[in-house]
Parts: C-alpha cells; structure tokens; sequence
C-alpha cells in the first residue's frame, strides 16, 4: 500500500480486521449446511417424485430397468428429510454437533458407496452422471466435515 491509500486504512479500521462472512465459523458451517440441503434436496425431490426421468433419462439408465427405479422413491424422501434437517440446524446451530455429526457420515458413505459403482459394479447408469454424482456428494462430504470441525464451539453450544 502507497502513502496515498494510507487515508483509507485511518478512515475504516474495521475493514482491515473484519473477516469476510464466509470465512467465520458461522459462515463456513452455514454454507456447508447450505450445499449439503441443495445436493439432499434437490437429488431427494428427483428421486421421490420422478425417478425414472432421474434415473432413465438423466442418468442414461438402458429401458431395460425403465420401472425399476420407482422402488427407490424411499431414499428420495429420506434425502428431503435429511435437507430439511440441515435448513433447521442452519436456523440453530448451538448444540447440534450429533446431527452434524450424522449429515457428514451420510455424505460420506454416499460418497463411497457412489465410488463402490463408480469402480467395481457395472452400474446402467452413464459414467458421467456416476463422476457428477460422486464429485458432488464428495465435495459436500469433506466440506461439511470441514465446517464442522472449524465451527465445533458454535456446535457445542460454547461459543
């Protein structure tokens, strides 16, 4: 910084020192529980209501298993329950350690059980939807992890 930007730091002290809103413990586990309610929510609505265009159409599954799919309405509804369980947390975070606990441990074995058909079944599915699928479960995975560890005293209840 020159002498002629040394008014502004004078004139705003609270702009050098105030982290950006992202980056607090807060905002990281907000957004974390955001993405977390988006990827549940948006993959549980598809599932739950239209899981042949889900699984058919978006994802390429062959004719072949045109129906099958309708059996997996359940995981759909489990997956809006569990975003909306996010959006309540994100409303109240103090003391909700368990439950955030419990979204990071689906995301992940989502991930893993998205990587198990990614390498070793021969799943009907297009190898892209699988790829968008795992990246983007995996993404949330780590980040809720991270938010959670970085916001544990606003989860205990402590901070």
């Amino acid at each position: 910084m020159d002498d002629r930007d040394d008014h502004l730091e004078d004139a705003h002290p609270e702009a050098t020192t105030r982290p950006l809103p992202g980056r607090t413990p807060e905002g990281t586990l907000a957004t974390a529980l955001l993405a977390y309610a988006a990827v549940n929510g948006l993959s549980g609505l598809l599932v739950a209501l239209f899981p042949t265009a889900f699984w058919n159409t978006i994802g390429g599954a062959a004719d072949l298993y045109d129906r099958a799919y309708d059996s997996t309405r359940f995981a759909g509804a489990a997956l809006l329950a569990l975003a909306v369980g996010a959006l309540l947390v994100l409303r109240k975070p103090a003391g909700q350690q368990t439950l955030v606990t419990v979204f990071a441990l689906e995301a992940t074995l989502v991930t893993l059980a998205i990587f198990t058909n990614l390498v070793g079944d021969d799943t009907p599915t297009d190898l892209w939807f699988e790829i968008v699928m795992l990246l983007g479960a995996g993404g949330v995975a780590g980040y809720l992890w991270w938010a959670r560890i970085k916001a544990r005293g606003i989860l205990r209840g402590s901070a």
